[in-house]
């Protein structure tokens, strides 16, 4: 039978790339990720660079740092990640008596949060948003209907394959503007730095550690 285990090498590769992928993610420098896991700024170099395996130990602490399980460190699968998730795992996390929905299509993990929400409104009905954190952004685009949004104190009105772009850190409200349901999908973008701190104040990218 064919031996499927990873090489060493292999191994110190995939680990490697996933702490580096992971670190960049999270906008976490060297030394923030060393600080956080324990260990020293060398070892972190160490390890993205694939210079040797980490102890299991080390290992457990940098999964820990950077929010993830262990495998996402080990996986040697460097294709792009897909996520299927099937109509009947849809979750409608609103509902009212009029046969309104918001339904929660899909989305990512923190910190850099990405949601595919579908609404349908019935005439007349309205939910009110709260305000998100500074840097937040939604994206609507009208599948059906015609669509009142109110974004703090300007308000708008969308029609069938219409689609708007707001910063969403003021209240807001979707409402059925029309005598039949309006459909529409919604798309909240909220940046892992969202509401904490202004762009400036951003870390640059640090540059890969020589090989």
């Amino acid at each position: 039978m064919m031996d499927l285990m990873q090489s060493p090498d292999a191994v110190a590769t995939a680990i490697g790339r996933n702490v580096r992928a992971l670190r960049r993610q999270r906008r976490m420098t060297i030394e923030a990720l060393a600080a956080a896991a324990g260990v020293s700024r060398g070892t972190v170099i160490q390890i993205e660079t694939a210079r040797g395996n980490p102890s299991i130990g080390t290992l457990v602490h940098l999964a820990e740092a950077l929010r993830v399980g262990v495998t996402s460190l080990v996986d040697g699968d460097a294709s792009p990640r897909v996520v299927v998730r099937r109509a009947e795992q849809a979750v409608p996390l609103w509902s009212n008596e009029t046969g309104s929905t918001a339904v929660f299509r899909i989305g990512t993990d923190p910190p850099d949060v990405v949601e595919l929400w579908e609404w349908t409104l019935q005439p007349g009905d309205a939910f009110d948003g709260e305000a998100h954190a500074t840097g937040t952004t939604e994206v609507l685009s009208v599948l059906s209907g015609r669509l009142g949004l109110r974004v703090g104190s300007t308000e708008h009105e969308l029609a069938e394959g219409d689609t708007v772009m707001f910063q969403a850190h003021a209240p807001h409200r979707y409402a059925g503007a029309g005598p039949d349901p309006v459909r529409f999908t919604m798309v909240v973008l909220q940046p892992g730095d969202a509401g904490l701190v202004p762009p400036s104040a951003i870390a640059p990218a640090e540059p890969d550690p020589p090989n």
